[in-house]
């Protein structure tokens, strides 16, 4: 059962960008005192590579308390926090990785993020891109949801034009649905079958747009996998879910919803993947200056958030598919590939 919430969303969780002021609403500014800690942590495991460092290794007072924190407001307050601080012209890409993953141990357990097996993803326009993975173009990527439980990028250099990112609140666009469109809810509780992103399978059963679990409203939005799984299946998406989803997506558009910014060299967004969308503009790279971001994806074995089974499980058949090193050929099979490439250029036009 999947039932739907008929009520607003009251908690901190559902904000607009209008209500907590865009970025400035998300941002924690660390100290000098946090800053030395993390440059302490950088020496006490430069013999180790960076995603080799654990929770253990990466123990400090200071750091603890902060992520603690960090934790419990993205678990349970807004979904999403920004950490700036860092100077970069005395940061080292090799040391920002370590202090990023560093702090990322704080938060879950990495998961490896492709058939390279990265735990630690460089979000960069790369010409050789047999899968057509998004965070490897230059295009528009429009508000969506991943796998992982908590998603973070950090900014290690930016593009001289373009690549702004996009938080909102998936909970926020629920509230503007059911004040505003209440009967489109019903299509988006139900959902549509998925396609795995890895093996090319249909799911056994419907995947929701939002999930509702003792009250508890949770948000998986990727209409990728739904179209590919209609396209497998020979039918044609139902129209109610399309014209649910449509307004789902001008919703995350709005100005007042969603919150626009530029990532700066040295800020690190972590956000919950199931409460918050992300999304991020067109860039375009110089020679001299190419836009680098690292991405981490985490999962959260204990305490996660109660959700829908098929969020997490679609999660766990990833992580099945990036560990064993296969790239997922199955998009050239299937046409979604294609698809993919198409649906990128006609964002970027």
């Amino acid at each position: 059962m999947n039932p739907i919430l008929d009520r607003q969303i009251d908690h901190p969780s559902a904000w607009t960008s209008a209500e907590i002021g865009g970025k400035e609403g998300l941002m924690h500014r660390m100290g000098a005192d946090h800053v030395a800690a993390l440059r302490e942590l950088v020496e006490k495991t430069r013999h180790l590579a960076p995603s080799d460092v654990t929770r253990a290794d990466f123990d400090h007072p200071l750091i603890n308390d902060m992520m603690k924190g960090a934790r419990h407001e993205i678990m349970h307050g807004k979904a999403a926090i920004i950490l700036a601080g860092l100077d970069m012209s005395k940061t080292s890409l090799e040391d920002y990785s370590r202090i990023y993953w560093g702090l990322g141990t704080h938060l879950g357990q990495g998961a490896v993020q492709s058939y390279r097996r990265d735990k630690i993803g460089h979000v960069q326009k790369e010409e050789h891109n047999p899968t057509g993975r998004g965070y490897l173009m230059d295009v528009e990527l429009r508000s969506h949801t991943d796998f992982h439980e908590i998603l973070s990028l950090a900014s290690f250099r930016k593009a001289p034009e373009g690549g702004m990112s996009g938080a909102v609140s998936s909970l926020a666009i629920h509230n503007v649905i059911q004040r505003e469109r209440p009967e489109l809810l019903k299509a988006l509780y139900e959902g549509f079958f998925h396609e795995s992103a890895g093996t090319g399978a249909i799911s056994a059963e419907k995947v929701p747009v939002f999930c509702n679990v003792d009250g508890v409203v949770s948000c998986y939005s990727h209409g990728l996998f739904q179209r590919a799984a209609a396209k497998q299946m020979g039918v044609d998406l139902p129209a109610d879910l399309v014209e649910a989803q449509d307004f789902f997506a001008e919703v995350s558009t709005r100005p007042d919803v969603r919150a626009d910014f530029m990532l700066e060299p040295g800020e690190m967004f972590f956000w919950h993947n199931f409460m918050v969308l992300h999304s991020r503009t067109q860039f375009h790279d110089a020679p001299e200056q190419k836009r680098l971001l690292l991405r981490l994806w985490l999962n959260v074995p204990e305490g996660g958030r109660a959700m829908h089974p098929s969020f997490n499980e679609r999660a766990r058949a990833m992580d099945r598919i990036h560990e064993a090193g296969e790239p997922a050929i199955h998009y050239a099979k299937t046409g979604v590939l294609e698809d993919r490439m198409k649906a990128a250029v006609e964002a970027a036009e």
